[in-house]
């Protein structure tokens, strides 16, 4: 089961990727897209994060496996259900909305490649080949700090 927290997060990723891209997205996209708001989110707010769920390394990148139940059924297909918007702090929803719209131009794949580029995901699986099964938690803290530093690179 998703919190609620999450389910708020989840509604404003697929209805602003449908306004920004036209779309739906698949369940994969919503997974990359959500460890993307989460991290950046917490790069750029001393740590805080938007949800409480951890993310698992997984073959495809990283995982809420309460989010992957959830959707598990479209299989590739996009997700049609409907959503409302939520109440939800106007700042984390320019803050979401942005992180959409950067990351939300690729698909899946290429969010999964990015993802199998990172510290997070890399650290978790300790060596691990890209197709080996895992289910190591990514820390929060190392996806915070990584793109604290991705973020500062850029920056200069």
């Amino acid at each position: 089961m998703i919190s609620e927290n999450l389910k708020k997060i989840v509604s404003i990723i697929i209805i602003h990727h449908r306004e920004v891209f036209l779309e739906s997205l698949t369940p994969m996209k919503l997974q990359k897209l959500c460890y993307y708001v989460q991290a950046i989110y917490m790069a750029t707010h001393n740590g805080e994060p938007l949800f409480e769920e951890d993310f698992q390394a997984w073959t495809y990148g990283p995982v809420i496996t309460a989010l992957y139940q959830e959707y598990k059924d479209y299989g590739w297909r996009s997700i049609q259900e409907e959503f409302e918007l939520p109440e939800i702090e106007p700042e984390k929803l320019e803050s979401i909305e942005q992180i959409v719209e950067a990351y939300g131009r690729y698909d899946g794949a290429a969010l999964v490649t990015m993802t199998h580029r990172e510290d997070p995901w890399l650290e978790a699986r300790k060596g691990l080949s890209e197709t080996e099964g895992s289910n190591a938690l990514i820390s929060k803290d190392s996806m915070k700090s990584f793109f604290e530093r991705k973020l500062a690179a850029y920056a200069c």
